[in-house]
């Protein structure tokens, strides 16, 4: 599963140009009877798209175009390694994909630029989250939403405590035990080894900093909040070394190691509920205080100048389901940006969205109705 932050959607939308741009977001399942038959949709998506494209283009330069997608939908191994959503965008020049802990919409669009409107609730504070266990033994990062979460790849942060110090001389009077076995899956990499009571303090304290060094970069980029799982001794220390600003003061006490990643999710999810509620409602309160004086609108049009101009400072979105879901119903749908009237909405939600993110706002992509009859609310800086 893969971390996506406001850079990278940042960095999505400012690729339009005159080159054609292909977006692909579909959902998907992590197990089950199920991935076989998101293989067969993805294809079907993937072919939409290849009809659109041949109106207006050879077909010798589609091939080339959706080949990374063409290559993913072959992969059989790829799709047992799914979270609950997939999204690639495509380029003549470039491709990147994401597999990311919550489900979108089944849509494709072709245009001068990506559509990057579905990711936002993964940025928005509404619903994501990310967790960190940390032991001696095993170092693990989550992500996760209200309904799931899934086990990020940490491969160049250390994850147990023996990658950091060397290894005690066996001595007479100790007992052996073994170390904990973990999970393993694809290219998801974990440490094993010393237990929490057989290090000196000194050597903790080195193994936590070089972990908070190594989850700098993981996070960089990353809004959501973040709880600790961990005994009070293995949480205190990290505290003290940590630098990621969006830590929740609540922590989970107990040692994850003992606990699957459902579990974990269990005992985290209460306390991000909480703060996210409080810090939702206590915007959407704002905004209520401020609407009517010209800080606080509800027109679209409105909002989209606004936003383009850097003067929005927090933007709602409705979503669940997203404007593109509403319209497209049960139908495939391959949207040409720019020539369908039933999308215009959808578009400049979208574009909103971005350009707020784009100018240091904040973006909340959420289920809750702030103003009755309107898709966005926005509250403005002047």
């Amino acid at each position: 599963m893969d971390l996506i932050t406001d850079k990278d959607i940042r960095e999505l939308a400012q690729t339009s140009g005159d080159t054609v741009h292909v977006s692909l977001f579909m959902p998907t399942h992590r197990y089950g009877s199920e991935v076989q038959g998101d293989q067969l949709r993805w294809k079907n998506l993937v072919s939409g798209v290849e009809a659109t494209l041949l109106e207006e283009m050879r077909r010798p330069e589609v091939e080339a175009l959706l080949q990374p997608a063409r290559d993913l939908q072959q992969d059989s191994r790829a799709w047992q390694y799914m979270a609950d959503g997939l999204a690639m965008f495509l380029t003549p020049e470039s491709d990147v994909a994401y597999r990311l802990p919550a489900p979108l919409p089944e849509l494709a669009t072709v245009g001068d630029h990506f559509i990057t409107g579905p990711l936002m609730h993964l940025l928005s504070g509404d619903e994501h989250y990310l967790m960190l266990g940390l032991s001696q033994n095993e170092v693990r990062l989550l992500d996760g939403s209200r309904h799931t979460v899934q086990q990020v790849e940490l491969d160049d942060v250390p994850t147990s405590l023996e990658e950091v110090i060397e290894p005690r001389e066996p001595r007479s009077d100790t007992v052996s035990r073994p170390a904990s076995s973990g999970r393993r899956g694809r290219a998801i990499f974990y440490g094993h080894g010393t237990g929490d009571d057989g290090a000196g303090e000194a050597d903790i304290k080195r193994f936590f900093r070089q972990v908070a060094n190594g989850m700098k970069d993981v996070l960089r980029g990353q809004t959501a909040p973040l709880v600790l799982v961990g005994l009070d001794a293995n949480v205190a220390a990290y505290r003290e070394v940590n630098e990621y600003p969006h830590v929740l003061d609540e922590s989970v006490i107990r040692n994850p190691d003992d606990l699957s990643v459902d579990e974990l999710h269990e005992q985290a999810w209460p306390l991000v509920e909480a703060r996210l509620r409080a810090e939702r409602q206590g915007v959407i309160d704002r905004f209520h205080e401020l609407n009517g004086t010209g800080r606080g609108v509800s027109d679209l049009s409105s909002v989209q100048a606004a936003a383009a101009e850097g003067r929005v400072d927090t933007i709602f979105i409705r979503a669940q389901p997203w404007c593109w879901e509403r319209i497209s119903g049960d139908e495939l749908a391959v949207v040409r940006l720019g020539s369908d009237e039933r999308y215009a909405e959808c578009e400049a939600l979208d574009k909103a969205a971005v350009d707020t993110l784009s100018n240091g706002g904040k973006v909340y992509a959420t289920s809750q109705e702030v103003v009755k009859d309107s898709e966005v609310a926005a509250v403005m800086r002047y």
